[in-house]
């Protein structure tokens, strides 16, 4: 099909693929991985001129460079183009240097791997209560059923807001998504845009504070009573820190099971040895995260640099898109293969170096549990004949459908 038979197809040459490279281009977003890969073998630093304009580090040595070198690559954009969703900056993913690593240190307890499984039990079943129903039935379309509600009962769960509140969060974030940014005109109006959902958590926060906090793990109580250089943490700053987790947890986890699932769902191989050695589902998980490429953000220079002869001026922006690093053949042996026995899945899929993500312990948990217990009740499934997913790039890869026959 040539590009004047098919409006999504790319420009005709590398080069205008590169300037045109953006996460939102409609033609990238059934396949990124393919053009990127055609990047990546033309140069380890390239320039798109979408957005403004940015730099784009195609290689795995470069992304983690990048961002081990935080006093040259700022995250005060995180996004290409970024969108500023509070009138503060959010915490703690556009702070550098030492703000950053007081708040890093002020947050770690909040979802280390002690947090994650004192709150196992309860993830555990919210996943069986989400896929009992399905047992049985001939279909399922598995985004809006499955990978959209297992991330918020899990964020619900682990900062013990109460499962009945799930579905009205949802209704914040998905309108917000769909409706709230799209039709924001200017800044002013994204901020109240937000409003709803921040006064979600406010009400959260201060129904917690009225039952009392002693004796609880769960991350609003955690938020109440810690500290921040020595003093305790604003109302506005517990908002912040809620609102930014979700964004971040919620989009992310369902991309990753979408995806997942779609790969299971074409290898009836893989479901038969998930189903009968369970024990190897982490294994699973980590190579398909490396696998299927879902992160992509953006970093701010802070002063001129020079990387493989190309100079990088102050004040440009850098996109590092940590899934495609996982699918680089300098690190990885034949890394377009899906291969449960590698020796190392050294993958970037959260991210590294300061900014690493806090949430991982928790996504890691129900990314294993999702498909635990899914083979345990529904060992054999395929994509349904006659659909198609609907992929999307954006800063979260992942599928808008997914309809799976069972059994």
């Amino acid at each position: 099909m040539t590009n004047a038979e098919c409006p999504f197809s790319g420009p005709a040459t590398v080069e205008e693929r590169i300037r045109q490279w953006s996460v939102y281009q409609p033609w990238l977003q059934d396949d990124p991985v393919t053009y990127f890969t055609e990047i990546r073998d033309r140069a380890p630093i390239v320039r798109s001129e979408e957005a403004g304009g940015f730099w784009i580090l195609t290689r795995y040595e470069d992304i983690e460079w990048a961002a081990r070198t935080p006093e040259i690559f700022s995250s005060a954009q995180v996004a290409i183009p970024h969108r500023q969703f509070f009138p503060e900056k959010q915490i703690p993913v556009q702070l550098d240097g030492e703000e950053h690593r007081k708040w890093r240190v002020a947050l770690s307890d909040l979802f280390n791997p002690g947090v994650v499984n004192h709150f196992t039990p309860q993830i555990r079943q919210a996943v069986v209560e989400t896929i009992e129903p399905l047992v049985g039935r001939d279909r399922v379309e598995f985004m809006s059923e499955v990978a959209v509600k297992l991330p918020a009962e899990t964020f619900i769960i682990t900062f013990g807001i109460g499962r009945e509140y799930v579905q009205s969060m949802l209704d914040h974030k998905n309108w917000l998504r769909r409706e709230g940014i799209p039709n924001a005109r200017n800044q002013e109006e994204l901020f109240a845009a937000n409003r709803p959902l921040q006064d979600f958590f406010s009400e959260a926060i201060d129904r917690r504070r009225a039952e009392g906090v002693e004796g609880r793990r769960d991350v609003l109580s955690q938020l109440i009573k810690t500290s921040f250089d020595g003093r305790s943490l604003t109302q506005d700053e517990m908002i912040n820190t809620a609102f930014v987790t979700m964004v971040a947890a919620l989009d992310t986890t369902t991309a990753a099971l979408g995806l997942m699932f779609h790969y299971l769902a074409q290898h009836p191989e893989v479901q038969k040895e998930v189903a009968g050695a369970p024990e190897r589902t982490a294994v699973v998980t980590e190579e398909l995260l490396r696998h299927e490429p879902i992160v992509t953000t953006g970093r701010v220079l802070t002063q001129d640099v020079e990387r493989h002869g190309v100079t990088m001026r102050k004040g440009e922006r850098v996109m590092l898109s940590w899934g495609m690093a996982g699918r680089d053949p300098g690190v990885f042996d034949n890394p377009d293969e899906v291969d449960f026995d590698r020796t190392s899945t050294r993958h970037l899929a959260f991210a590294v170096g300061p900014h690493r993500c806090l949430g991982m312990y928790v996504a890691r948990r129900v990314l294993n549990l999702a498909i635990e217990e899914w083979h345990a009740r529904i060992p054999s499934y395929r994509l349904t004949p006659g659909t198609r997913p609907t992929h999307h790039y954006s800063p979260s890869r992942g599928l808008a459908n997914l309809e799976l026959t069972l059994g």
